[in-house]
């Protein structure tokens, strides 16, 4: 008797051993919130001396208590928000209620928990309730490495589990698996797997496979496949499937899309391979190929190093064949394109700065290889890539570049190279005293300097041969300009300021005209060396600021406010003509017209020109600028707005005392106003003081002929509409702007202009031009205003919250006929996206289909129709 007492208290005393030991573990109450245990707490100690015995060991001596030998090597805690049990006699224990186990990186989370001590193996289940509905969150998170299920089986000793209804996310795409079994080294082995990354529990679609291996950080591997939609299986099945899993980018195929062209037969478009090269560099050469002979070759790798610079770089040549050889319309082209994109990021190399944007396009190569309408139209194309540098604290920036100007419908082709210039910005050289409340005049002064060298070459790329370039065909020169000038207060409302610019020349060629008696006109030559030249001109100008107001008790105006700016300036520019200067050929144009002046310098062999005055010109300049606002009324005082009625209406013009006759300028006009950001209105008028005869102007007045004042020459209106609702969640899209760096250098990058915006309800746009000109009749004795009206609009807007709409065209009024008009319609459909785009008309009528998934790892996943405008 005495020795079961002497056992049962033993009991007792283990059993609060255990309790106490589960309580060191977890500060939370026992029953009512949850406990955590120590599962290799529970054993008793091995006198092997093996790995896993001095590792017990160890622990032993962290822990003060002793460890069995077939004790796990980690440290187990567990927690449960129901309650717990423990089996001693059979070493087992039970959790309930949010169980959750930790053991080393691994983390699961299910309704209930067992685990046998002796099997060392942990079963996690889910709770349901009486309809067999689970009621709780099962997870297994190792690392970065995360699954849902049903139930698992995990064996702390061989590392390995077994999991039911499993469900899996590796990067963008998704496995839903009714069996997995887990190896020690985290690779999966899936029985009757899915495959997609649609992000819903019962996915839009899917790649089914009864087998399949995940190799985490690597790639989804599986056997015969078949694709499904919405639970619906297709006749498309693969022998086999590999899905790349891993974040770095890795090489691969990419499957090209096929199309069919009457000119240029069956084809396969946009098919090739992607190099990863490293985690810095990668390259995709994509290739095209039709039936008739037509093929395409593009190149295009991109760059990016963290806080120092992103770039992209494309080449593409294209041979283009149409028609049959026999065929007398047949005709072939052979295109290239070169295109670079350089950033550096302003925070690798403060003070300096290189960007190159380069786009060289031969005059075919878009129209044959666009996509879509703003590449097909385009035939301006520019080019830069510039260096500068500027120094911190000091007033000096240089610069350099390398320029590129090309129209592929008129083909001029016009190169800078380089162009170099340094400057020192605006700066006060009679400022001694410094931090002085009221300078001096002379302290006013101010001056700037800039120095520029150009080396310029103008061709047309049709009659283009690199072999025969030399260093003359090229146009050079250095320009230096300087400026001195000083504004000053006087009589308290006026403002005085001064400018004295002078500009000077630095040739290599010299543009000689003169008048041939056997032609009877003009003939010229060019000389090669140094030749200088240089202008200046005086400038002052007097302005001030004249304020209307009148304010109204009543009503829903407050005031208006009407603001006269007006200005008053006289400048000379000396004539550089005649002597000292002789910077002009005086030659005769014809027998009959009397001698005119022609500039050496200002030709197209001087990158920079020259003087433009041949005679003195003395003049009179002024302007009147009106602005008018008008206030309105509130609910209360604080609410009163501003609003602008004309922001700006100008009249201007000049009369130069040097003149032999015309003395008097144009009368130019020009009006803008803008309502509420919506309507822009912009108006501009010439108006001719002067009387025409004969299509000549006259040196008599208007007013002394036909008793007007002026007579309209020119003129242009035009209005602009635009409305843009107002966006969904845009706080949500600026915060994922500042923390997304990717996406921020996507964005900025076109891809305002490259994407569908869903976060905006609706936009659109509108505008009107005119354009006037007075042109006289053939017989030159009246004359008549020629009016040209066009209209452009367009704007995107969505239909539901899946569905955009978008839409460009015009109208031109005077010609009666339509511009170039495009539909674009796409449709989110979650974890697919379609579009369509609709030429329906013109020389460009064509039309494009596109529907593919959205997951970059299934992009090869889309369906692809286009018919080219060349069929047309």
């Amino acid at each position: 008797m005495k020795f079961r007492i002497i056992a049962f208290l033993g009991k007792i005393a283990f059993c609060l051993w255990t309790i106490l030991l589960a309580c060191s573990f977890s500060n939370s109450s026992w029953a009512q919130d949850s406990v955590s245990i120590a599962l290799d707490s529970l054993t008793t100690k091995d006198t092997s001396l093996n790995a896993d015995t001095l590792s017990n060991q160890s622990m032993e001596q962290k822990l003060g208590i002793k460890i069995s030998k077939d004790g796990i090597d980690k440290i187990v805690t567990t927690s449960s928000r129901d309650s717990m049990k423990i089996d001693l006699t059979q070493n087992k224990f039970y959790l309930y209620g949010n169980a959750q186990a930790n053991y080393g990186d691994i983390s699961i989370q299910a309704g209930k928990m067992n685990f046998d001590q002796k099997s060392q193996v942990l079963n996690a289940q889910a709770l349901k309730d009486s309809t067999e509905k689970v009621i709780s969150k099962q997870n297994f998170t190792q690392g970065s490495e995360q699954f849902s299920f049903e139930e698992l089986s995990y064996n702390f000793k061989s590392k390995r589990a077994v999991v039911r209804n499993a469900r899996s996310q590796y990067g963008e795409g998704f496995v839903q698996s009714q069996q997995v079994k887990r190896n020690e080294d985290e690779s999966i082995y899936g029985w009757k797997n899915v495959y997609t990354t649609c992000d819903l529990d019962t996915p839009h679609f899917g790649i089914r496979a009864n087998k399949i291996k995940v190799i985490p950080g690597k790639m989804i591997a599986s056997g015969p496949a078949n694709l499904e939609f919405e639970q619906i299986p297709t006749p498309l099945f693969l022998p086999f499937g590999l899905f790349p899993i891993n974040e770095k980018q890795s090489s691969g195929f990419i499957l090209p899309t096929y199309t069919m062209e009457a000119q240029r037969g069956l084809g396969l478009q946009r098919g090739g391979y992607y190099f990863a090269i490293n985690e810095h560099f990668g390259s995709t050469l994509l290739l095209d190929i039709f039936s008739k002979g037509s093929y395409a070759i593009a190149a295009n790798t991109k760059y990016a190093m963290r806080y120092k610079y992103t770039g992209d770089f494309q080449l593409g040549y294209n041979f283009t064949k149409t028609g049959e050889s026999y065929d007398p319309n047949a005709a072939q082209y052979s295109d290239f394109n070169i295109r670079w994109s350089h950033q550096q990021d302003p925070r690798a190399r403060p003070g300096t700065n290189f960007n190159a944007s380069v786009n060289i396009v031969t005059s075919n190569y878009n129209k044959l290889n666009g996509m879509d309408m703003s590449q097909m139209l385009n035939n301006s194309f520019s080019s830069s890539i510039a260096y500068t540098k500027t120094w911190v604290g000091k007033p000096y920036t240089l610069s350099a570049a390398l320029r590129h100007n090309q129209n592929t419908q008129s083909r001029l082709v016009q190169l800078t190279l380089p162009e170099v210039n340094f400057s020192v910005s605006q700066f006060s050289p009679f400022q001694f005293r410094k931090n002085v409340v009221t300078p001096r005049w002379y302290e006013k002064i101010t001056t700037s300097y800039s120095v520029n060298f150009t080396n310029a070459m103008n061709f047309y790329d049709s009659a283009f041969n690199i072999r025969n370039i030399s260093t003359k065909d090229f146009n050079n020169g250095i320009v230096h300009n300087l400026n001195f000038g000083a504004g000053y207060t006087v009589l308290r409302y006026f403002n005085l300021s001064f400018s004295v610019p002078y500009t000077e020349y630095w040739n290599t060629k010299q543009f000689y005209t003169y008048y041939d008696t056997v032609s009877n006109g003009i003939d010229s030559f060019h000389n090669e060396g140094f030749f200088t030249a240089r202008q200046f001109s005086v400038n002052a100008s007097l302005s001030t600021r004249l304020y209307g107001v009148k304010m109204f008790k009543k009503g829903k105006i407050a005031g208006i406010r009407h603001v006269i700016t007006p200005n008053i300036g006289v400048s000379y520019v000396p004539g550089f003509g005649k002597a000292p200067f002789n910077y002009f050929a005086l030659v005769k144009r014809s027998q009959l017209s009397p001698y005119d002046f022609v500039s050496l310098y200002n030709a197209p062999f001087s990158p920079f020109g020259g003087p433009s005055n041949a005679k003195p010109v003395g003049s009179l300049n002024f302007d009147i600028n009106n602005n008018l606002a008008i206030k309105v009324r509130g609910k209360d005082s604080a609410d009163a707005v501003n609003v602008s009625i004309i922001d700006r209406f100008n009249i201007a013009s000049a009369y130069n005392f040097f003149a032999d006759s015309n003395n008097l300028d144009n009368i130019r006009m020009a009006l803008g106003s803008r309502v509420k950001d919506l309507i822009i209105i912009n108006a501009g008028a010439t108006f001719d003081p002067y009387y025409w005869e004969n299509r000549v102007r006259t040196k008599h007045y208007l007013i002394d002929k036909e008793n007007r004042l002026v007579d309209f020459q020119n003129g242009t209106v035009s209005l602009g509409f635009s409305y843009r609702g107002e966006k969904k969640d845009q706080k949500e899209f600026d915060e994922e702007m500042d923390k997304n760096e990717q996406l921020n250098r996507l964005m900025t990058n076109g891809g305002y202009n490259d994407y569908f915006d869903f976060n905006v309800p609706y936009d659109v746009h509108l505008s009107y031009s005119m354009n006037a000109n007075r042109t006289f009749r053939s017989d030159g004795k009246s004359s008549f205003i020629l009016v040209n009206h066009s209209v452009v609009f367009g704007g995107q807007f969505s239909l539901t919250e899946n569905w955009r709409c978008s839409f460009e065209s015009g109208y031109n009024i005077t010609q009666n006929e339509m511009s170039t008009t495009s539909f674009n319609i796409s449709r989110d459909l979650h974890c697919w996206q379609m579009s369509l785009n609709l030429v329906p008309f013109g020389p460009y009528r064509s039309f494009s289909f596109v529907i593919n998934a959205k997951s970059s790892v299934l992009q090869d996943l889309k369906l692809i129709r286009r018919k080219s405008y060349l069929d047309n």
